[in-house]
C-alpha cells in the first residue's frame, strides 16, 4: 500500500482528527441547540398573523363613441395605487392612533428613540395581490382587484383588530376617491354659478326694464289698425276713382249732346232773359265766393291749430325722457340684483360669525396669585408679602377672540343695513320711475292722437278749400252770355241742367278724393314711423330676450348640475371597495419558528465544532515517530 504524499490530508486523517476531537462535534451543537430553544421559548416574542381581504369592484363609465352611448368599466384605483395608499403614513397612522387610544398598542410598535412607532409598525404590514387570474372575453369588462392585508403582532387579538382597522381605513379612502372628485367638481361649479347667477339677474333686470318702458305692444296694435285703415282707404279711393270716371264720362256725353242741341236749335235768348240769367249768375258767384271764403277761414283756422300744436308738441322731449328713464330703470334693476346677491353672501357670513361668536365667551375667568396683581403689590409694597403667598385671585378678562368676532359681526350688520337702505331707496326710485314711465306713455299716446286729429282736420279743410277755390275760379270767369240757352228748346234746358248737376257732383267727388289722398298721405307717414319704431323695438326686444334666455339657460344648467352633484354626493351609497373577509384571531404562531431555529442552531454548532476540531488539531503538538 502506497503512502500519501507528505502534507496531504486523506479521508482517514480527517476521520481520525474528528474522532480525536469528537467532544467538539457534540458539545457545540448541543450548546447552540440549547440556546436556540431558550431563545425560542423564553426570549423571542411570539408573533401571530391575521389577514383581511378587500375587493375593489370596477365602476361603470359612460363614453360617447360615434354618437352612441357605450358603457365601459374601469377601476377607481390600480393595485399599485391601492398598495401605496394602504402603506401610506396617513392610513397607518390612523390605525396606530386608534390602537394607542384603546391602549392595545404593542411594545414593538411604540416610539423608540429616533424611530417612530408608525415606521416600526409598517414592518409588520403586508399587502398582496390575490386577484383571480381570469380571462376576460369582453374588453369592456374589467376584473375586480382582490388584495389581502396581513398584520403581524405579538397578540392574535391585536393582529386581527389592527387588520380590520387597516382594511376599513383603506376601504373608506378608496370609496372616497369618486366622492372627492364629485366634491372637487361641485367646488369648481360653485365658483362658476355665482357669476352666472349675477349675469342672469342682470339680464332679467334689463328685460323687466325694457318691458316696463317699451311701447312695442301698443305700436304693433296701432300698426295693424293703420294697415287695415290703409287698405280701407285704398278701397274707398278706388271706388271714388270709378265714380269720378263715370261722372266724367257722363259730363262728356252730356256736353256733346248739349253742343248737338245748340247746332239744331240756334240760341236766341231775349234781353230780359239775359238780365235774369246775369242776376242769378251773380247770386251764384256771390254764394260760391262766400262758401269759398268760409272754407278758407276754416283752412286758416286748421293751419293755426296745427302751428299751435307744433309749438307745444313735446313728443321728442318725452321720448328722450322715456329713453333715459328706461336706461335708469335697467341700471336700478341690475343694482337690485347685485344687492340681493351681496346681501345673501353677507348674511351667510354673518351667520357663520354669529355661530362662532356664540361659541366664544365674552369674558374669561382667570385665576392667579394675589402677589401677581399689580394693584395689590403696590398697596402692600412696603410690607411683608409672605402672608399673601399662595393666595389665589379670581378675575375676569375680555376674551381676545371675542372682540374681533364681535367687530366683524357689527361690520357685517352695518353693511347689511347699508344694503337694505340702498335697496329701499332703489325700490322707491324704481316705483317713481315706473309711475313716470306710465304717465309718459299716456301723455305720448294722447299727444299722438291729438296730432293725428289736428293733421287730419288740416288736410281735410285744405282739400275742401282748394276744391271750392278751383270751382270758384271756373264760375267767376263765366258771363251771362256763356249761360244763355234757347228757352223754346226743352231738351237743351234739360241737358244743360244735367250738365250742371254732373259738374257739381264731380266737384264733390274731387273734394272727397283730395281729402282721401290727404288722409292716405297721413296714414302712410304714420305707418312709416310705426314701422321704424316697431322694427327698432323688435330688434331691442330680441336682443334682450336672447340675452335673458342665454343667461337663464346657463344659470339653470349650472344650478341643475349643482343639484345633481349634491344629490349624488348626499346619496353616495355605491361602494366600490368592500371587505370580502374580515380578519379574525389566528392563534397559530408564525414567529418564532422553533423547529427552524433548532435546525439552524444544530447546523451552526456542528459547523463550528468541525472548525474547532481542526483548529485544535492544528494546535496539538506533533508526536515524534519512534524508531
Amino acid at each position: 500500500m502506497t503512502e500519501a504524499p507528505q502534507g496531504e490530508l486523506t479521508l482517514r486523517d480527517i476521520v481520525e482528527v474528528l474522532r480525536r476531537h469528537r467532544v467538539y462535534l457534540w458539545t457545540l451543537p448541543l450548546v447552540f441547540a440549547a440556546l436556540a430553544l431558550i431563545y425560542g421559548f423564553f426570549i423571542a416574542e411570539p408573533t401571530y398573523a391575521s389577514t383581511a381581504t378587500l375587493s375593489v369592484a370596477p365602476v361603470q363609465v359612460q363614453a360617447q363613441l360615434e354618437q352612441r352611448i357605450q358603457v365601459q368599466q374601469a377601476t377607481p384605483i390600480t393595485f399599485e395605487g391601492l398598495r401605496a395608499l394602504a402603506l401610506s403614513e396617513e392610513v397607518v397612522g390612523e390605525v396606530w392612533e386608534a390602537l394607542r387610544k384603546e391602549g392595545r398598542l404593542p411594545t414593538r410598535w411604540q416610539d423608540q428613540g429616533a424611530l417612530r412607532g408608525i415606521e416600526r409598525m409598517m414592518r409588520d404590514l403586508k399587502v398582496k395581490d390575490i386577484s383571480p387570474k381570469q380571462q376576460v372575453v369582453n374588453p369592456n369588462q374589467v376584473p375586480p382587484i382582490v388584495a389581502s392585508f396581513t398584520v403581524q403582532a405579538p397578540d392574535p387579538q391585536v393582529a386581527a383588530k389592527a387588520a380590520n382597522l387597516w382594511v376599513e381605513a383603506v376601504k373608506r379612502r378608496v370609496n372616497a376617491i369618486p366622492l372627492a372628485r364629485l366634491e372637487a367638481s361641485l367646488k369648481a361649479l360653485e365658483e362658476q354659478i355665482a357669476p352666472a347667477e349675477k349675469a342672469y339677474r342682470e339680464a332679467q333686470a334689463r328685460w323687466e326694464a325694457f318691458t316696463k318702458t317699451t311701447t312695442l305692444p301698443q305700436d304693433k296694435a296701432e300698426l295693424d289698425a293703420k294697415t287695415a285703415e290703409r287698405v280701407s282707404l285704398d278701397q274707398e279711393l278706388a271706388g271714388l276713382e270709378r265714380d269720378l270716371a263715370a261722372v266724367g264720362g257722363r259730363i262728356q256725353a252730356t256736353l256733346a249732346e248739349v253742343r248737338r242741341q245748340e247746332a239744331i236749335v240756334p240760341i236766341g235768348t231775349p234781353p230780359e232773359q239775359l238780365v235774369v240769367i246775369n242776376k242769378r249768375l251773380k247770386e251764384a258767384q256771390a254764394a260760391l265766393k262766400a262758401e269759398t271764403e268760409r272754407a278758407r277761414q276754416a283752412y286758416l283756422a286748421a293751419a293755426k291749430a296745427l302751428e299751435a300744436f307744433r309749438a307745444k308738441d313735446r313728443t321728442a322731449q318725452w321720448q328722450d325722457e322715456l329713453k333715459q328713464l328706461s336706461s335708469r330703470l335697467a341700471d336700478v334693476g341690475v343694482r337690485l340684483a347685485q344687492i340681493a346677491t351681496e346681501r345673501a353672501s353677507k348674511e351667510a357670513s354673518l351667520k357663520e360669525v354669529e355661530r362662532a361668536l356664540a361659541g366664544e365667551p365674552k369674558a374669561l375667568d382667570l385665576v392667579r396669585e394675589v402677589v401677581a396683581d399689580p394693584v395689590v403689590a403696590t398697596v402692600v409694597a412696603k410690607g411683608d408679602l409672605s402672608a399673601l403667598a399662595g393666595l389665589r385671585l379670581k378675575v375676569q378678562e375680555v376674551n381676545p377672540a371675542y372682540a374681533p368676532l364681535l367687530a366683524q359681526a357689527v361690520g357685517l350688520r352695518s353693511q347689511i343695513g347699508s344694503l337694505e337702505a340702498e335697496e329701499k331707496a332703489l325700490l322707491k326710485e324704481q316705483e317713481a320711475i315706473s309711475q313716470r314711465v306710465a304717465s309718459l306713455k299716456q301723455l305720448l299716446a294722447a299727444q299722438e292722437r291729438e296730432k293725428e286729429a289736428i293733421t287730419l282736420e288740416y288736410a281735410t279743410k285744405k282739400a275742401a278749400y282748394e276744391a271750392f277755390r278751383a270751382r270758384y275760379d271756373q264760375i267767376a270767369s263765366l258771363t251771362a252770355r256763356d249761360l244763355t240757352f234757347d228757352n223754346p228748346n226743352p231738351e237743351y234746358q234739360r241737358l244743360r241742367s244735367a250738365l250742371i248737376d254732373a259738374q257739381a257732383e264731380e266737384a264733390r267727388l274731387l273734394a272727397r278724393k283730395a281729402a282721401l289722398q290727404a288722409r292716405i298721405a297721413q296714414v302712410e307717414a304714420r305707418l312709416g314711423l310705426l314701422k321704424e319704431r316697431v322694427a327698432k323695438a323688435q330688434v331691442e326686444q330680441d336682443t334682450v330676450n336672447q340675452a335673458l334666455d342665454l343667461a337663464k339657460n346657463a344659470y339653470l344648467a349650472l344650478a341643475q348640475k349643482r343639484t345633481d352633484l349634491g344629490i349624488q354626493i348626499a346619496s353616495n351609497q355605491e361602494a366600490w371597495a368592500s371587505v370580502l373577509a374580515p380578519a379574525y384571531p389566528v392563534y397559530e404562531k408564525v414567529a418564532p419558528k422553533r423547529g427552524l431555529l433548532l435546525a439552524l442552531a444544530v447546523a451552526l454548532g456542528l459547523m463550528i465544532g468541525v472548525m474547532t476540531a481542526f483548529v485544535a488539531e492544528a494546535l496539538r503538538p506533533q508526536e515524534r515517530a519512534t524508531g
